[in-house]
C-alpha cells in the first residue's frame, strides 16, 4: 500500500521548491553594471560654460586631455587606459566616446543627461567620478561637456 505525505510534508516541499526557484531566479538576474548609464535627473544646458562654443575640438584640448590623459599614470594614458579609454588623439577619442571604436558608447549625442561620461562627471560617489577623488571637475568645464553632448557631440 502507498504512503502519502502529510500536509506538513507537502508544505515543506512546496516551500522549498518555491525558495529553489526564487534564489534561481535572483542568482540569474544581471545585476547593473557602473559601465550601464543611469540618467542624470534635474540636468541643466543653461549653464556657463568655460569656453563658447562647446565644440568638441576645444573640450579635448582644454579639458579631456589636460585633466584625464596627461602625466605617467593619469587614468587615460595608454599606460594606464582605465575603462579602456585613452584620451591622447582626439580622433581615437571622439571615436570612443561615442562607441564608434569599441562598441562601448559612453555619450548619447542629445542627451546628456543618459550619457555615461556626464553620469561619472555629475556624480556624487567620489569613487566613480570623474576625475576621481574629493574635487568634482570645475563645474564650467562640466557644463561645456554637457552642452556639447546637448547639441548633437559633433566632431
Amino acid at each position: 500500500m502507498r504512503e502519502f505525505p502529510t500536509t506538513s510534508a507537502r508544505l515543506r516541499v512546496t516551500v522549498h521548491a518555491l525558495v529553489a526557484g526564487t534564489v534561481a531566479l535572483v542568482a540569474c538576474a544581471s545585476p547593473p553594471q557602473k559601465n550601464e548609464t543611469s540618467c542624470v535627473g534635474g540636468l541643466h544646458t543653461e549653464c556657463m560654460p568655460l569656453y563658447d562654443p562647446a565644440v568638441f575640438p576645444t573640450i579635448f584640448e582644454k579639458i579631456l586631455k589636460p585633466t584625464c590623459a596627461q602625466g605617467m599614470g593619469t587614468c587615460h594614458t595608454s599606460d594606464a587606459a582605465m575603462g579602456d579609454l585613452v584620451m591622447e588623439d582626439a580622433d581615437d577619442t571622439y571615436a570612443r566616446l561615442l562607441g564608434q571604436q569599441d562598441g562601448r558608447a559612453r555619450v548619447n549625442p542629445g542627451d546628456p543627461s543618459c550619457s555615461l561620461l556626464v553620469e561619472r562627471l555629475e556624480s556624487s560617489d567620489s569613487d566613480f567620478r570623474m576625475p576621481p577623488g574629493p574635487t568634482p571637475l570645475d563645474a564650467g568645464a562640466r557644463c561645456d561637456i554637457v552642452q556639447w553632448i546637448a547639441n548633437g557631440a559633433a566632431r
